[in-house]
């Protein structure tokens, strides 16, 4: 579909669930596909347990974790042995979109595992898979976002965060690539990918295709941040809710 190859593996007791996957998949990738083309085949696997999605994914100790995916493949643990026993056509759509999101960025950074070797912050892998996907997030926390405290910082510590308070990362990923959709526009963000897939770091890439250094953009969003916050504090989330533009374009809070 839309010139891409994806194959489902599943077993025997999820022949439903794959066929909800490949309805979804019809929506999915196309929507990842705004950012680059699926160059090489991907196989996306259902697992039938948590602890078989876990050991495919190498990625032990996060329960609520449900989909991983790499260059050439994603993990998905099957809706059947979610807590709810099913997931709607819209989620599953949402959640493909999200990794074949990440798979058009490997492929088209040129990297396996791509976070390691160039440098890509996980507020950027994350950020425009969120944003590609259309997932709704907790409000972010703009105090966090703002004061960028050490071991709480969710754009500089992110990975870390991931277990102890997963909610923030995402939805300060999700908002940080927002404001940069909005204010450098999706072909400079092509344009940074591509320029990874050239070979140039994450930070090299920033700065040729938008003009601007990551650290110069991370200190704008967090000022866009503290503005916020400050609104936040004194006037609520309705009074908030009117100042988003002022606040140098960071994006409404996500999920």
């Amino acid at each position: 579909m839309g010139g891409a190859t994806v194959s489902v593996l599943y077993r025997s007791e999820d022949a439903d669930v794959s066929r909800q996957v490949k309805r979804a998949l019809a929506r999915a990738v196309p929507a990842a596909q705004r950012w680059g083309r699926l160059l090489e085949p991907v196989v996306l696997t259902i697992h039938p347990t948590h602890e078989a999605f876990e050991a495919a994914a190498q990625r032990q100790g996060f329960p609520w974790m449900r989909a991983w995916a790499r260059r050439t493949s994603v993990e998905l643990q099957s809706p059947r042995t979610w807590s709810k026993g099913r997931a709607s056509d819209a989620a599953m759509t949402q959640i493909l979109t999200h990794e074949l999101t990440h798979c058009v960025t490997y492929q088209g950074v040129a990297d396996d595992l791509s976070r390691g070797s160039r440098g890509i912050p996980l507020w950027f892998l994350e950020g425009i898979a969120s944003v590609t996907a259309g997932q709704r997030h907790a409000p972010t926390k703009w105090e966090a976002v703002w004061r960028s405290s050490g071991e709480g910082d969710p754009l500089a510590v992110a990975e870390a965060l991931l277990r102890s308070d997963s909610a923030l990362v995402y939805a300060t990923a999700h908002s940080a690539f927002q404001f940069l959709l909005e204010r450098y526009g999706e072909e400079r963000v092509r344009r940074l990918i591509a320029g990874m897939g050239e070979g140039r770091d994450f930070s090299g890439a920033f700065a040729v295709a938008l003009g601007i250094s990551v650290q110069d953009f991370e200190r704008d969003f967090r000022r866009g941040a503290g503005r916020l916050a400050n609104v936040f504090r004194n006037q609520g989330e309705e009074g908030a809710a009117g100042v988003e533009e002022a606040a140098g374009g960071s994006p409404q809070p996500a999920r």
